[in-house]
């Protein structure tokens, strides 16, 4: 078994434990902004459908209802303030450079951002921001954000359900994601060493 199947299976189970909670966890946390990406957690939910673990309508719902409650609580934090998205952002490494072109999409396209920015990756979870910084009626933008979170997750659910048929498709999207991000830990880890071994080395010197 090669490391992407490794990987795979391994994800794949982990998931078929979580189930729907584990769902509508991590798209809280993708839509609030954290390292998860919804274009990996739904694709799998889809793939755990085509086994028969999940149903499909119930996995669309919990993500939906998770991404809503993500992306509330980044509007609530814009609704304090710049200053609050910027302390939050040192967080989740969200800096000033990445708030100033999220502002800008907002004031050139208007609300409707809200809507469309839900299909491109990254910004459909940044726009919640600059709409709580200027104080976007909450009704409006919950009802923007859910038709495009919706359709978003609808469509990454059949996907994967789609994709079920070939666990290499899916197999290739983990590669794309976790070798990447594995070899980057690698390497923090081995400079991380290399500093450590070097303080010791001076102190003693």
């Amino acid at each position: 078994m090669g490391l992407t199947d490794f990987i795979f299976n391994y994800v794949l189970n982990l998931f078929g434990q979580l189930g729907y909670p584990g769902i509508f966890l991590l798209m809280i946390m993708e839509s609030a902004t954290l390292p998860v990406p919804s274009e990996l957690v739904l694709p799998l939910g889809g793939y755990l459908v085509s086994m028969g673990k999940l149903e499909f309508w119930s996995v669309v719902t919990v993500a939906t209802l998770g991404s809503l409650i993500g992306t509330m609580i980044d509007y609530s934090i814009g609704y304090f303030g710049r200053p609050a998205v910027l302390r939050y952002g040192r967080i989740v490494r969200f800096n000033q450079e990445r708030l100033e072109t999220t502002e800008k999409w907002f004031s050139h396209h208007g609300n409707k951002i809200v809507l469309l920015a839900r299909f491109v990756p990254l910004l459909r979870t940044l726009i919640a921001f600059p709409a709580g910084i200027v104080k976007m009626e909450t009704k409006r933008f919950l009802a923007f954000s859910a038709v495009g979170i919706v359709l978003w997750d609808i469509a990454l659910v059949y996907i994967g359900l789609v994709a079920g048929q070939n666990s290499a498709a899916i197999s290739n999207t983990l590669q794309a994601y976790f070798v990447p991000i594995g070899i980057v830990a690698v390497v923090l880890a081995a400079i991380m060493v290399y500093r450590s071994l070097r303080k010791k080395s001076d102190s003693t010197g």
